[in-house]
């Protein structure tokens, strides 16, 4: 269980707020969670759980696949046959204060990094997803005929530090 301690409200988030569900199923009588950008401190752990103890800084990956499709086994977990997004049920979203969310999907933060940051690495990556794109097309370009392996969110967010566009 994570005490939830920041959460970004996303376009995404103000776009479902004013006109409703816009990911399919665009369903008009779907009730939407807003929210999926946060982190805060664990605060309990399931007997399972191994990654974590309470007092840990986490953020989450805010879909959570399948876990079984062709897409999940290659690691392309956000093409998941089924993803279900925090604005959807039964998550209803993490704008809320307590959040219970699969170890697999949840990341602890770095000693140096506050929460308040690490709500913001998620927003973060997607902004940079494409620049990201442009960079693996041009490797795939000059590659062709090789396999490209995708590399994780965080990976992404330090590319914004290391072209100087990136402020603190």
């Amino acid at each position: 269980m994570i005490k939830v301690e920041y959460v970004g409200i996303c376009g995404s988030d103000v776009h479902g707020f004013e006109s409703g569900p816009f990911i399919p199923p665009k369903d008009p009588n779907q009730e939407i969670g807003l929210g999926h950008e946060c982190a805060g401190t664990v605060v309990a752990v399931g007997s399972r759980v191994r990654k974590f103890k309470p007092g840990d800084r986490v953020n989450i990956e805010p879909g959570v696949p399948c876990g079984h499709c062709r897409y999940c086994l290659e690691g392309n977990i956000t093409s998941a046959r089924t993803l279900i997004l925090w604005r959807h049920n039964p998550l209803r979203g993490a704008l809320t204060h307590y959040l219970c969310h699969p170890e697999s999907f949840t990341y602890k933060l770095p000693d140096n990094m506050d929460t308040m940051e690490g709500a913001l690495v998620e927003p973060a990556a997607v902004g940079c997803m494409p620049r990201c794109w442009q960079m693996l097309n041009r490797v795939e370009d000059n590659y062709s005929g090789s396999r490209l392996y995708w590399f994780d969110d965080v990976a992404s967010v330090q590319m914004p530090g290391r072209n100087g566009n990136c402020r603190r």
